[in-house]
């Protein structure tokens, strides 16, 4: 090879590839305390565009829909107010939505222990007498149960000194407490301002990124970036407004038949469902189990209805209204999204739950555009191995 400015270019450009290749697997066990230390000087950024992301939902059709008859009548003066308009009216209703649910969430979480607390005697009651029946009717189990020789006494005191423990560790993890409050505090106010600002000059920042790949990228490689980004603005968009549709439409269905078989707590069961709805395989689980124990204190029998109710309500949304209403938003048939939220909870948990359906659909995406044009190539360039035609009669003449 002919060491010219051009290879040893590429030559450098290896080396220092593989130089840090080495450092990187040989300090492989810091990358995680790296990366915890870089995600809390970048937190409060990241965590404001995506809050900026999520309002963005909601802001356009606010701005395009709502506002459309201002849009065209006024086109002077409203278009420099109109986004201010439509960020606050974004807000207020995202404030009112969260107001609305602890209206209805509070007081009827305060019933429920109010009557959990009244209900716990007469529960405490009936399970010793189911007991005790019980081993009247099995009096080996009870045997087996008097050989035990439970020291209540050591139990009791064991209790305490963990209390106390509790209570020390409580006291010393005040000073902590406040500060990582305060800290909190001041991290979820620099989000909303990052994210309100974010949201106010959205058109201005994506001119200013486009230029920046187009000034330092070749053109091929910049519209390739834009593109994929391009697809994973639209895939999180359909994502995010397709999960919350589901997530309203699961609330709803289970508060309609919660009152239909008349089970208690509908209105905070429901709106457990729906939040529970956001998280796949996971929420319906919780779902299930938390609802199933709140109807049960009530009535054992009522509880055990409800989590049947609740498993063929979960089997019709997770066949019918999940993969129609998320699948056909994000692209991603029902086999692929089953696939996503696998691979994704297996590896990162509940969080690569829900992002790896709008991620998956990206690739899916760029997969089938890449086999499309692959198709089209190939169908465009004759086959060398087809055999020739045979000359024509004028052909032979000449």
């Amino acid at each position: 090879m002919e060491l010219n400015k051009r290879n040893m270019k590429k030559i450098i450009l290896l080396v220092a590839f593989a130089i840090a290749f080495y450092m990187l697997v040989k300090n492989l066990y810091l990358v995680p305390a790296f990366i915890g230390s870089v995600m809390n000087i970048v937190g409060p950024v990241l965590a404001g565009f995506a809050v900026a992301f999520v309002m963005n939902v909601l802001m356009i059709p606010v701005e395009t829909r709502l506002f459309a008859p201002l849009n065209r009548k006024y086109r002077k003066r409203w278009p420099k107010i109109r986004r201010g308009v439509s960020i606050l009216v974004t807000s207020v209703i995202i404030l009112g939505l969260i107001t609305l649910l602890l209206f209805f969430v509070i007081p009827e979480l305060a019933r429920t222990i109010t009557n959990l607390t009244n209900s716990i005697p007469s529960f405490i009651a009936n399970l010793q007498s189911t007991i005790s029946t019980f081993f009247r009717e099995h009096p080996k189990i009870a045997q087996y149960a008097d050989a035990m020789k439970i020291n209540w006494s050591n139990i009791s005191t064991m209790l305490a000194t963990f209390g106390q423990k509790a209570a020390s560790t409580l006291v010393s993890s005040t000073v902590a407490a406040t500060t990582g409050l305060f800290h909190g505090a001041i991290s979820i106010v620099l989000t909303i301002v990052i994210a309100l600002n974010t949201l106010a000059q959205k058109e201005k920042l994506v001119a200013q990124i486009k230029k920046v790949l187009y000034a330092y990228l070749p053109r091929k490689h910049a519209e390739s970036i834009h593109h994929i980004c391009h697809l994973t603005d639209r895939a999180f968009y359909n994502c995010i407004t397709g999960t919350l549709t589901e997530a309203c439409i699961l609330g709803t269905l289970c508060f309609i038949g919660m009152n239909i078989f008349h089970f208690p707590y509908a209105i905070l069961i429901s709106i457990l469902v729906a939040f529970n709805a956001l998280v796949p395989i996971i929420g319906s689980f919780l779902s299930t189990v938390v609802g199933g124990l709140l109807v049960s204190i009530v009535s054992p029998i009522e509880g055990i209805w409800y989590m049947v109710y609740f498993c063929v309500l979960q089997q019709l949304e997770g066949n019918l209204i999940y993969p129609r209403v998320v699948g056909s938003r994000v692209g991603l048939p029902v086999l692929w999204m089953l696939i996503a939220i696998t691979i994704g909870g297996n590896a990162f948990g509940v969080l690569g739950m829900i992002i790896n359906i709008p991620v998956c659909s990206v690739l899916y995406t760029l997969l089938r555009e890449n086999v499309h044009s692959r198709e089209a190539l190939a169908n465009s360039v004759p086959d060398s191995r087809a055999p020739d035609k045979k000359p024509d009669a004028a052909e032979n003449q000449t």
